[in-house]
């Protein structure tokens, strides 16, 4: 699979005055494509009319439904599939069940995925949320048990579903996940897609494109997006419920919550490390010492 590693992430894009357009010529990528909000879903449905527009082939296998807030969880055992349309499957299972699903029973070993998108889904995965996200526990099941690598990209919504302006808004979104992608294989060479162990995850702030600031590098958030809990609505009955967070607008150097909350698109290269680092670490282990 072609490219160098991937540009450093340390600069800032030039701005986005409106919706980004895919470049033509880019080597055609076989793709795997999956979501969390389900295969009718408007945001993998137009991610998937770009990705086909720019010329790459791409099938789909994703959940029949709504599997958010899934995070890499499996479905274990028999899983019922449903081809909707030539090429196309909607899946019984989790997003990240969907994603090992397509590249096993649906690969051609002679004509491998090069590459795994997951979304484009309704609502940012950011900062702390994007642990719990599906969208992105797709792509650390591509990466991480499927050695495939993968691309999340989700959306904070613009206008009611429905309406011109919200479908407008993830067909741009869409279409600036296909210029990842096209960068990432002009800039070719003999090496892998991504490094490997890594996912990229993109994210797009809710806002018109013409008022986006542009796009901006950065590192996964500690803070979250929202806030999250549940409460009872009848007797043992209890529903969640979100709320503004705590220490909102407070985070890491170059957070990617932050940026999103200052109208920029954010990309983070993700790894599947939870190792703490060096410092923390070797603070825990002199508190423990010798057992």
């Amino acid at each position: 699979m072609p490219i160098v590693r991937f540009l450093p992430f340390l600069l800032t894009l030039a701005i986005v005055a409106c919706a980004p357009t895919a470049s033509v010529g880019s080597p055609q990528l076989h793709i795997l494509l999956t979501n969390d909000d389900g295969y009718d879903a408007v945001g993998i449905q137009t991610l998937k009319e770009a990705l086909r527009g720019a010329g790459h082939r791409v099938t789909v296998v994703a959940p029949a439904g709504n599997r958010s807030g899934s995070s890499a969880s499996m479905t274990f055992g028999p899983i019922r599939v449903e081809e909707k349309a030539p090429g196309e499957y909607s899946a019984d299972a989790t997003p990240a069940t969907c994603a090992l699903l397509g590249l096993s029973a649906f690969a051609d070993p002679g004509d491998p995925f090069d590459l795994l998108v997951s979304g484009t889904n309704s609502g940012a995965n950011a900062g702390a949320a994007t642990g719990i996200s599906g969208t992105v526990g797709a792509t650390t099941a591509a990466v991480d048990m499927g050695s495939t690598p993968a691309l999340a990209v989700s959306a904070n919504e613009v206008g009611e579903e429905g309406e011109p302006e919200h479908r407008k808004h993830f067909e741009e979104s869409a279409a600036l996940a296909v210029k990842v992608i096209d960068r990432l294989v002009q800039s070719a060479g003999e090496g892998p897609l991504l490094p490997p162990g890594t996912r990229l995850n993109v994210n797009v702030p809710g806002i018109p494109w013409s008022k986006i600031g542009g796009v901006r590098y950065g590192v996964q958030g500690r803070s979250a997006p929202f806030g999250l809990g549940f409460e009872e609505k009848a007797p043992g009955v209890y529903a969640p419920a979100f709320r503004r967070p705590k220490g909102s607008g407070e985070d890491v150097d170059r957070s990617d919550s932050v940026s999103l909350g200052e109208g920029f698109a954010t990309v983070v290269l993700l790894d599947a490390d939870y190792t703490a680092p060096a410092a923390q670490r070797a603070a825990i282990e002199a508190r423990l010492g010798d057992l």
